[in-house]
């Protein structure tokens, strides 16, 4: 039998208080009562017995010792925020060139004289093609008809904007405008990919104007930056190495006990 005085505290947990600080390891962002009800605890008990575990000497100190080794440095702590301060909404847009039509205001009596002059042109066009296509006097009917039945047509539409008119002579029509070319910018996450810097985003989510994306915030980055390097202090005690806490590094686990005498049940 192996002597506890050589043994570590996570040799001397149970199975499964052992297997509670597995899981707690193998996933950061787990609760305590997920880990206890994935160590084996029924689920109806797990929220009491992942607190009471938390509190547990034994197991805090095996839960620091199985950290030890993946807990990061403070080197890498830093070397995270630096990349977060470089990153820049640049790393995941693409800039192109597009064409646009805008709508532009037309005054109704600009629209009618337009009218006038397509009804004009078609009829030009007509004529001026029969002797292209051969066409006799029977064909010359016949594509007569078609343009008078085309041009009633265009001449309501001369009356409504006539009748528009009467009513408000600022009537306007919105029609076509000349084509531009404008720069926009396109989310390319496969950009962002490409730099190593797609898990600097923060969310990416469908906007109003197509969909955007939400950087982590480069100034509290810059900041603690700034205070490890002591930019802050004369005396640069920033420059300290950096305390990684061993249990409070994940989320929805209870409170820690802060009484001088840990508990150290036995579950």
């Amino acid at each position: 039998m192996a002597n506890p005085e050589n043994q570590t505290s996570y040799e001397q947990c149970t199975p499964l208080q052992r297997a509670f600080v597995d899981a707690l390891c193998l996933e950061p962002n787990i609760s305590a009562t997920k880990a206890a009800e994935i160590a084996g605890y029924a689920k109806g008990s797990a929220a009491v017995e992942g607190n009471r575990l938390l509190k547990n000497a034994k197991v805090r100190k095996a839960l620091g010792e199985q950290l030890k080794d993946v807990a990061p440095t403070s080197e890498e702590i830093a070397l995270r925020w630096d990349r977060v301060a470089r990153a820049t909404l640049d790393d995941f847009y693409t800039k192109r060139k597009v064409e646009r039509t805008p709508k532009v205001k037309q005054p109704l009596a600009e629209a009618i004289a337009q009218i006038e002059q397509e009804i004009e042109y078609e009829y030009q066009l007509m004529v001026r093609s029969w002797p292209i296509f051969g066409a006799n006097e029977e064909d010359q009917g016949k594509e007569l008809l078609q343009h008078e039945a085309w041009k009633k047509h265009r001449l309501v539409d001369i009356l409504r904007h006539q009748m528009r008119l009467e009513k408000d002579p600022k009537a306007f029509r919105m029609v076509d405008g000349p084509v531009v070319v404008e720069e926009v910018l396109e989310l390319d996450l496969v950009k962002a990919q490409k730099k190593g810097v797609l898990d600097l985003a923060k969310s990416i989510k469908p906007t109003m104007h197509g969909i955007g994306v939400e950087i982590r915030d480069p100034d509290a980055a810059l900041d603690k930056l700034a205070r490890m390097a002591g930019a802050y202090e004369k005396d640069n005690k920033q420059q300290a190495p950096l305390v990684v806490p061993e249990i409070r590094v994940y989320a929805g686990a209870p409170p820690l006990a802060n009484s001088e005498k840990d508990i150290d049940d036995d579950v």
